[in-house]
Formats: C-alpha cells, sequence, structure tokens
C-alpha cells in the first residue's frame, strides 16, 4: 500500500486530486488509495492548480532558482517553465477559459514578498498584470463577470487566531464593473475564496479555527461547512464542485455537504530521510582543546567528535541524530568530556568517555537552557554554567548537586572562567538595564564579590595562567566620533582590554617604574613552571576596583580575552556597516586576533580572519576557528604566512575531512522537534504560555513528525505547530535542505513590452541612484545609452522576439556582463554591453521614493517634504537620515511608514521627530537655523498600513501617542512581542521565541495580535490600484496642508540686532 506521506497542497479535478508531498506532485483518486508520483524534480514544487478541462497541471517548483510558475500534462510528462520573472512567484489559479495562468508575484514590486496577481498566457505570450492591488488569490463567478479576491489570504495556520491589520480579507466585484468592496467582515484571518455556484467559500479562522465557510455574494447567510478543532483546515482549491484541503498532514474532500478524509498512502522509498554522511563544516557549533593542547573535541550536527590533532581516528560521543550534545568541554584528566545532552528528552549534563564515544554518567540537576558551560581546570569534578534564565551554576559532576550562585536581573550572563586552582570562579553579570560588572564567587565560602565598579560594562572576564591577573573587555571609553552627515556624535569602538592584579602588592605589568628585572630572553618569573599542580591563589579583594589597569592597545571593538602562558591572546573585529548583513545570520570570520607578550612588553597580530579562539588548560596552545576551519598552533605562533594552508602540524591546520558525520533526518527531525518546543517552554516571554496547553501541542503535532519526508516538510510542521502560540515572531528560518539549482536571473532594470510586431520595446526605465549597482539600471549606465522607445533585438548573440523574452535570455546571468544588440528608430542597430542585476527590488524601491516625494512637492508646491521608512533596522534607519538631510527645513513633513518591515530603531527616529524649535542662529551671510539643530520646522503626518509591523507598529503607535500628527492608513500588523534569535538547531535552522512583550500605557498589551488604529482610517482600494492612485499619500498631502495653512511655520521677526557700542563716559 505505501507509506502515510505529509500531504500538502492539493488540488482537484472531477475523480482526481494532485498533491504534493515529498516535495513532488503526485496523483491519486478522490477514493484514496496509492498516490502516483508524477516528478522527480530537483527543486520543491508547490501549489498545483488543474486546467479548466482538467487536462493541464500549473505548479510553482524552484527547478532552475527562484520560484516560478511551471505546466505540465495533468497525467505525468516534461514540465514547461511558465514564468520567467526572477521573483517570489505562487501558482493560485487559471483563467476560467484555461488560457493563461493567474500567480501572485512580487515581480517588479518595491518591496519583496508584497505579491500582485498576473495572468500568465500559456502560449508564451508576455504576461499581463490584473489591476486590483496586493493579492493572493482570485476566484472568478462561474459563467458570469464577478470576481472576488483574497488580500493578504496565504495561510492562516502560520500563526493561529490572528486578529491584527493584516488579516486575510475578502473583496468581491460583483458585477465585472471594476468595482470592489469587502464581501463581508469577520473577527477572523480569512483566505482563498471559491465561487462555487451561488456561493462564496473560503477558510476563517473566526470561531477559533481554520475551517470551511460559504456566504452569499452579497456577504449574507454565513455558514460553517467543516468542523475541525485539532488542526486548521489549508489551502482549499475547488474544481467547481467539490474542494479538496489538507489539515494536519492529511488530505479531505468536501462534497457540498459533508467533509471526509481521503485514505492515501505513497509507494515511496522517502529518499530524502535516507542516512547521509558529512564533513563538519559548516556545522561546527564550538570546539575544546585538551588540557595539553594534545587533541580536540568539536560539537557538530549534535555529535561530540574527539581526536588527536594530526593522529588517530576520530571518535563519536553520544547518539547519532537522536540526541543533540552541546557546548563539549574537556575534564582535567584529559580523558573524559562533559556536555550538556537532550537524550532523555530533556537536557542534562553528560559526561563522556573520550576514548570510546559512550557516556560514563550523566547529572539529573535542573540547569535550564545552557548557554556556556566551563569545567573546573582542578579540584573535584565541577562545572560552571550560565542559562537563559541569567543564572550562573555550579554543578558538582560526582554528587550532582547543582547550585544558582547568581542571576541576573537584567541581562545574559557575560562570560566565566575559573582560576586555575579551581577555587574561584570569575563572572561577568548585568547589574542594571545598562551596566555590567565582573564578579568573583569564592567556592569555599559560598561568598560573591563584585570587583568592578557598576558604571560601566565589563565582560568577558579570564585569569591568567599563572594567577596573578584577571583579565577582562572593558567598555570603558568614550571618545567621541563626529558624525559625518549630521550634528552628531557616537562611540562605534569603546572598548579595550584591561586586567587587574589580585594581590595589592602586584604591580601593573604594563609599568616600566615597577617591573621585575630579566635578562633578554628570559620568562617572567613563575612562567618556568612546567608540570607543577596549580597553587593556591591568593586575591586581595579590598581596594580591588580601584587596581584595574588599561592594557596600552588602541580604543578597538574587542570581543574576548584569555591568558596564556606569559602573553595574553584577545580577540577584536572591525568596525563594519550594517546594510550588507543578513537579518539572522552569522558574520563570517573577519576577527582578529592579537597577543600581548609580556616578557617583550609588545603587542603582536597573531592570526586574521578569526571566529573565535581557545587556550588549552596548560596555557601552551591555542586554538584557532576562522570559519569552518580549525587551527591549533603553539602560544607564541605568528601567522607569517609561511606555514601554508594545508592541514598538517607545520601549518597547524586540522584536517576536518578525517571527521565524517553520520545524519539520520527521521530521526534528527524528531530530535528538533522536540528541542524547537522546548526552545519556546524556556524562553516565551510568560510562563503560562498566554494560556495555551503546551503540553497537548506537542502530544498533537509530535505524531506528524513520523510523517515527513523531507526537510520542506519539516519547516511547514514547524511553522503550524509554533503558530499554535497565537503570537508574533514565532518564525522557523534556514536549515540543511537538499541542494537545488541555482540558475539566477538576470535583471535589465527596466519595464519591456513586446511591440505588434513581435519586437521587444523598452517602456520604462525606473529612476534610481546612478552611482549605486544595486539601484540603478544597467540601461543608464555611462556609455550604455540605450533609451525608452529603443528595441532589444538579442541578449548574447540569441534573438528576442515573438518565441524568445528577454527574461528568458538571462536566466544564469545575475550580476554578469551581457551583450545587448539594441535599435533606436530606424537606425543601425548597435551592441552594448550591460552588467545585470541580481534582483531589482532596491531599484524599484529608489524610483517608488522618489515618485512619492515629487507627489508631495509638487501637491504643496515645495512646502513640504517626505520620507520613508522601509524597515526599522540597519536600512531603515539610513533612509530616514538621507531624506532628513533634504527633508527637515521643509514646512511640514510626511512620514511614511507603510511597508515597514520592523527592527529596533524607532525610538532613535522618533527623538529626531519630537526635536522642537525654540530658537535660531542668526548670522550675517546664511538664513537662520534652528535651535536645536536639525528640527522639523513644522507640522508632520504619517502614513501606516498593514503591512507596518513589529518595531514598525511601534512606531506608528508612539507617533500618536506623542501627537506628532494625525496618522492615516489603516491599522497595522500588530506584531510587538520581540525576538533575539540566538537558538540553532543542528542542521542550523533558526527559530525564534517570542521573548520580549510591548505594553502600552494607553491601551497595554492590546497592540499584540490587533496593532495600531490609525487616526484617518483610508484604505486604498482595488479600483484605487486600478486607476494608479495612492490615496493614502493623497489624503495626507490634503491634511498636512490643511496643518501647514492653520499651523505652518513663520519665520519670527528677530527685532533690532543688539548694539554693542560703548556708552559715553559720564561728564
Amino acid at each position: 500500500m505505501g507509506e502515510l506521506g505529509y500531504y500538502l497542497h492539493p488540488t482537484i479535478s472531477g475523480d482526481k486530486i494532485v498533491f504534493v508531498a515529498e516535495d513532488d506532485l503526485w496523483s491519486v483518486g478522490v477514493e484514496g488509495g496509492p498516490a502516483h508520483r508524477l516528478t522527480a524534480n530537483p527543486g520543491i514544487v508547490a501549489f498545483p492548480r488543474f486546467s479548466p478541462d482538467g487536462s493541464t497541471i500549473a505548479f510553482s517548483s524552484r527547478d532552475e532558482g527562484h520560484l516560478e510558475a511551471h505546466v505540465m500534462p495533468s497525467v505525468g510528462g516534461p514540465a514547461r517553465r511558465l514564468t520567467f520573472f526572477g521573483a517570489l512567484t505562487h501558482v493560485v489559479g487559471w483563467a476560467p477559459d484555461g488560457s493563461a495562468v493567474i500567480v501572485a508575484t512580487d515581480w517588479q514590486e518595491p518591496f519583496a514578498q508584497r505579491q500582485s496577481l498576473y495572468r500568465v498566457p500559456i502560449d508564451g505570450s508576455p504576461p499581463s498584470p490584473i489591476r486590483v492591488g496586493p493579492a493572493r488569490a482570485i476566484s472568478h463567478q462561474p459563467g458570469g463577470p464577478g470576481v472576488v479576491i483574497g488580500r493578504n489570504s496565504f495561510d492562516p495556520a502560520r500563526w493561529k487566531r490572528y486578529r491584527g491589520g493584516r488579516t486575510g480579507t475578502l473583496w468581491i466585484d460583483r458585477h465585472g464593473t471594476g468595482e470592489f468592496a469587502p464581501l463581508l467582515e469577520l473577527e477572523g484571518n480569512m483566505a482563498d475564496p471559491m465561487w462555487i455556484g451561488r456561493r462564496i467559500y473560503f477558510l476563517s479562522d473566526h470561531e477559533g479555527t481554520g475551517n470551511l465557510y460559504s456566504c452569499t455574494p452579497t456577504g449574507r447567510n454565513l455558514e460553517r461547512h467543516t468542523h475541525h478543532e485539532d488542526f486548521y483546515a489549508r489551502f482549499p482549491v475547488s474544481d467547481g464542485k467539490r474542494i479538496v484541503y489538507h489539515t494536519g498532514a492529511d488530505l479531505y474532500v468536501f462534497d457540498g455537504s459533508t467533509s471526509s478524509k481521503v485514505d492515501v498512502r505513497v509507494p515511496s522509498s522517502r529518499p530524502q530521510r535516507n542516512r547521509r554522511f558529512m564533513s563538519p563544516g559548516r556545522f561546527i557549533e564550538s570546539f575544546d582543546l585538551d588540557p595539553q593542547g594534545k587533541a580536540v573535541a568539536l560539537v557538530a550536527r549534535g555529535g561530540v567528535v574527539s581526536m588527536g590533532l594530526w593522529e588517530g581516528a576520530p571518535v563519536r560521543s553520544g547518539a547519532v541524530s537522536s540526541a543533540r550534545s552541546r557546548l563539549a568541554a574537556w575534564l582535567p584528566d584529559g580523558e573524559h568530556l562533559v556536555a550538556i545532552t537532550d537524550a532523555s528528552g530533556e537536557e542534562e549534563l553528560a559526561v563522556f568517555d573520550a576514548q570510546t564515544g559512550k557516556i560514563d554518567r550523566t547529572v539529573e540537576a535542573e540547569i535550564g537552557r545552557a548557554r556556556s558551560l566551563q569545567p573546573a581546570p582542578a579540584g573535584k569534578e565541577r562545572v560552571v554554567l550560565t542559562n537563559h534564565r541569567f543564572e550562573v551554576v555550579l554543578v558538582d559532576l560526582t554528587s550532582g548537586k547543582a547550585e544558582t550562585i547568581h542571576r541576573s536581573l537584567h541581562s545574559w550572563i557575560q562570560g566565566t572562567d575559573w582560576s586555575p586552582d579551581g577555587r574561584w570562579i570569575a563572572f561577568s553579570a548585568a547589574v542594571s538595564r545598562t551596566t555590567i560588572a565582573i564578579h568573583l564567587y569564592d567556592t569555599e565560602t559560598g561568598k560573591t564579590h563584585r570587583i568592578t565598579r557598576p558604571d560601566f560594562k565589563d565582560v568577558a572576564p579570564a585569569f591568567d595562567r599563572e594567577g596573578k591577573y584577571l583579565h577582562f573587555i572593558g567598555y570603558r571609553l568614550f571618545d567621541p566620533v563626529p558624525d559625518s552627515h549630521f550634528h552628531d556624535y557616537s562611540f562605534p569602538r569603546g572598548s579595550r582590554p584591561f586586567l587587574i592584579p589580585l594581590t595589592a602588592d602586584t604591580p601593573s605589568p604594563f609599568s616600566a617604574a615597577h617591573r621585575e628585572r630579566l635578562a633578554p630572553g628570559a620568562p617572567p618569573a613563575g612562567n618556568d613552571k612546567n608540570g607543577e599542580e596549580p597553587q593556591q591563589m591568593t586575591i586581595d579583594l579590598a581596594g580591588i576596583e580601584d587596581r584595574v589597569v588599561a592594557y596600552p592597545v588602541p580604543e578597538g571593538t574587542y570581543f574576548g580575552i584569555a591568558g596564556a602562558k606569559g602573553r595574553s591572546l584577545f580577540l577584536s573585529a572591525p568596525i563594519q556597516g550594517r546594510l550588507a548583513a543578513q537579518p539572522m545570520v552569522a558574520a563570517g570570520p573577519s576577527g582578529r586576533l592579537e597577543a600581548y607578550d609580556f616578557t617583550l612588553n609588545k603587542v603582536e597580530t597573531v592570526s586574521e580572519g578569526v571566529t573565535a579562539a581557545k587556550v588549552s588548560t596548560d596555557g601552551k596552545v591555542i586554538g584557532i576557528r576562522g570559519g569552518n576551519r580549525i587551527r591549533v598552533v603553539p602560544v607564541g605562533f605568528k601567522d607569517d604566512g609561511s606555514k601554508g594552508d594545508k592541514p598538517g602540524r607545520e601549518s597547524g591546520w586540522l584536517d576536518l575531512d578525517r571527521i565524517r558525520l553520520e545524519v539520520d533526518p527521521a530521526t534528527e527531525w524528531a530530535q528538533m522537534f522536540r528541542e524547537a518546543w522546548r526552545l519556546q517552554r524556556e524562553h516565551f516571554w510568560t510562563p503560562d504560555m498566554s494560556a495555551v496547553d503546551w503540553e497537548d501541542i506537542y502530544e498533537r503535532y509530535r505524531p506528524l513528525v513520523d510523517r515527513v519526508a523531507s526537510r520542506a516538510e519539516f519547516s511547514d510542521l514547524m511553522w503550524e505547530m509554533q503558530g499554535e502560540l497565537g503570537t508574533s515572531h514565532a518564525y522557523e528560518l534556514g536549515g540543511d535542505y537538499r541542494p537545488e539549482p541555482r540558475y539566477s536571473l538576470g535583471h535589465l532594470g527596466a519595464d519591456l513590452e513586446r511591440t505588434s510586431a513581435g519586437s521587444w520595446r523598452v517602456a520604462r526605465i525606473p529612476h534610481g541612484d546612478s552611482w549605486s549597482e544595486q539601484a540603478s539600471s544597467p540601461l543608464t549606465a555611462p556609455g550604455v545609452g540605450v533609451a525608452v522607445g529603443d528595441r532589444i533585438l538579442s541578449i548574447d548573440g540569441r534573438d528576442i522576439g515573438k518565441q524568445r523574452a528577454p527574461a528568458e535570455a538571462l536566466v544564469d546571468k545575475a550580476n554578469q556582463a551581457v551583450h545587448l544588440e539594441v535599435r533606436r528608430g530606424r537606425r543601425k542597430p548597435r551592441r552594448v554591453t550591460v552588467h545585470t542585476l541580481q534582483s531589482e527590488t532596491s531599484l524599484r524601491y529608489r524610483d517608488w521614493v522618489e515618485s512619492n516625494r515629487r507627489q508631495v512637492l509638487e501637491a504643496t508646491g515645495g512646502r513640504a517634504g517626505y520620507i520613508h521608512l522601509p524597515d526599522m533596522g540597519a536600512n531603515g534607519f539610513a533612509e530616514f537620515h538621507r531624506a532628513w538631510l533634504s527633508e527637515v527645513d521643509h514646512d511640514g513633513l510626511v512620514i511614511d511608514v507603510r511597508f515597514n518591515r520592523g527592527g529596533n530603531v524607532s525610538h532613535l527616529l522618533l527623538e529626531k521627530l519630537l526635536r522642537k524649535r525654540i530658537g535660531y542662529r542668526v548670522t550675517r551671510w546664511t538664513e537662520p537655523y534652528s535651535v536645536p539643530s536639525d528640527a522639523p520646522a513644522g507640522p508632520m503626518v504619517a502614513l501606516t498600513n498593514e503591512y507596518a509591523g513589529s518595531d514598525g507598529d511601534i512606531f506608528s503607535h508612539a507617533f500618536k501617542m506623542y501627537g506628532l500628527g494625525p496618522l492615516i492608513g489603516t491599522r497595522t500588523w500588530g506584531g510587538v512581542i520581540g525576538i533575539w534569535p540566538q537558538q540553532s538547531l543542528v542542521d542550523g535552522t533558526i527559530t525564534t521565541q517570542p521573548e520580549f512583550s510591548s505594553w502600552f500605557e494607553d491601551v497595554g498589551w492590546e497592540v499584540e495580535n490587533y496593532g495600531t488604529d490609525p487616526d484617518i482610517e483610508v484604505v486604498i482600494t482595488p479600483q484605487d490600484y486600478a486607476a494608479g492612485r495612492d490615496s493614502q499619500l493623497e489624503r495626507g498631502i490634503s491634511e498636512l496642508v490643511t496643518l501647514m495653512d492653520k499651523h505652518g511655520p513663520t519665520m519670527p521677526d528677530f527685532g533690532a540686532r543688539p548694539k554693542t557700542t560703548p556708552p559715553r563716559l559720564p561728564r
């Protein structure tokens, strides 16, 4: 019969159902039974739709990289790519006559994932827009002119019981006149309209769970047709008679009166569940050196692997895929490792035999979600760890006793270290919301002592190997750097390594006046001890916070320090802009490892391109991680490039290909599912999980893991499970997917149209920034000179015309030079070379912004300025200040936060908007300017919409609360429980836990899952989009003009200038 699969995105025609499983299309009869595979594609497929006559299937696929529309015979056969958008493209249906596929795509949009509908003829003719504005679903009246569309109607199951401004809505044009109106209003999330006979069916969760409902085209006579309470009904599709959908992992068919489960089996070997073997590479999480630096242990893909540096065979500790081990570290005997493991289903400590890989014992102590782990270098077998509860926990590995020795009320613990004798634990803990201090815990007395002042941020404490000093990184420097654009300063560096002499009579090692006398090449006293047990340390606590000494190194951005034999090592990173940084993606290996030599009294660079570094317990060996490679070298090593790149003792590089990691995907997915569930339980912002029975959620969804047969299916399940929280920001991103082709489409940065003669003409060139390759059209580059009206005859020698569109010739040509043959009028064709774009989004965004700015200027006679904020991250911060330069002195401002993707800088921007002019600076040769500088001159309005979310929600709400001006548009997204994406699963997946909820004085918690209401609601209707009208911007301009006329700025009468002539002396 076959296996039970995980079934997605079904479509129906007559007695046949086609659905997605294992990232491919399958076909089965409506009565169920064994299905047969229709595709074996290299990329995932999704959203199949039968043509009206049932002969053809349209679907979305990543067969060539981008998610594009394809068509194929419904009985199977070769597929043909239909769209060449180079953009996110979902198949949503067919034209009623079967002549075209209808897709939702963000092609040529100024914002990623803002999808609009296009009609794509199957005969290869150019696609044409369906001018109704943003939409993700469409259904036509059977045999009539009516049409219904779905806005924001994607998948309600991903955020269950969502009630924010972006809830799915249905709009209907009952008579085909182009006049749309909302179909009905429900307190729920609607999706997937289907016009069947005299009723319109759709999904809604207004009663708590996603089910099928219907109403008349007038929005009356609402009926519920399905009664699912365990899982949402999802992605329904109709052939005009019956509706097929999936819920949980099963398919259901609704025949107009009842809904029946379709018992489907997939006769498949489930190849994506087969075990695999791989090198650790990008899956390395952490590494540690054994006490003498002769062996290494690393954590990768959930396993702990220990091995000699260049000798012997690697040994894997722990089970394969069924359990995850983390934070492995060597115990002082050099024969055992301690790590966190979740083999029992909960995290606990385990001690492994490094020679056999077997668990020696487990310690069932309540330790929370560990963030760091460090064994004591001497004395009893103990570890100190930090966890997600901001705690420092001391665990005795022999007795199993766990003791919380400190808990911060403010933030994570920022580093721990043991003294060489195993008596003292140094740790860095926040003492207020903004300051962090170093503490010492005495394991003999059980007392904690704060040893640095509570005025700064002191982090990453590290003892030296002789027990003379405690090193740390301190953010104690306040050397302001002037801003390049505005009268402002910042502290982009601010840190330096520091040390504390631990006894009152130990001098600063940096003071030539106090250093001991040494012969050339002689080590400092105490540095020549070999193999001796660490001596009992003495720490003079009296006055210790006043013995802090700065390293003689420049101020910088330091992030780690460690003591070694005769030297210390510290890491720093260059100051880098944030525009190129990818959200939730770790930066590459850009750190610099430096050493301070206490014998030579100098600093030298050890290595560049460093991610992390470790020092062996004896202080003689350094382990250096650079990206996905590890190097182990003597403590005095300096990389001069002469040792080469080849693994071996001379270069120090380890051959990590000696390690072959076994991965059992099905077992691993079960472990990942449990861990992701635990992460929510441990990190969710309120302990009652917002009254969601989280144990029940686990029991309900866990059986579905066994039906998953691809990484994409696991992702779908994760979104569904985490969606049960009914809360924003519960994401699942990334992971180890099967390799797919990546033939990225090159873009020319222009609107092209096919003429009646079949040639392709440049119809429009968006206006961007000529100095930015990403935000300007290649056709306008200097020396190219392609203009509107020119025709493109060929691309790289391939003719362009009726048989081949330009985009077809640009597959796999993104970010490359290509040759165009162009012709202007009747002139002789000429050949030009252009460098294609990877994406047009930046260009289209700049064109959209500048078009809005022109509209504001023209409508107000140049009186008003315009600023758009695309997000509240680096891009939004940059865009705000770019515009602030030219717009701040206008009589009024339109602040546009529509489509704002959120971030964390709203308060920084609001500070600028809140500035009030209290005076002017008057000079002889310039116009007067405001005090304070760069304060808004007059009134302002803000535009917002349902796509403004997260910190975009907060900005919109704060704009209202501060009374900065009217807020105009539609209710915002409603997602203000923030995240700190730090938790990755074993395959690199990032899951986010809603941790930081937002409460406001006026509405309490109510912005979450609701949004903020505008002062003036303006909805851009489908007919507005068809007419090219931005009614929200128009209303914003109108309101601003009224405010400027009433309260606009006027330059004060400064009166007569002061006279400073001296008075006459009295006679």
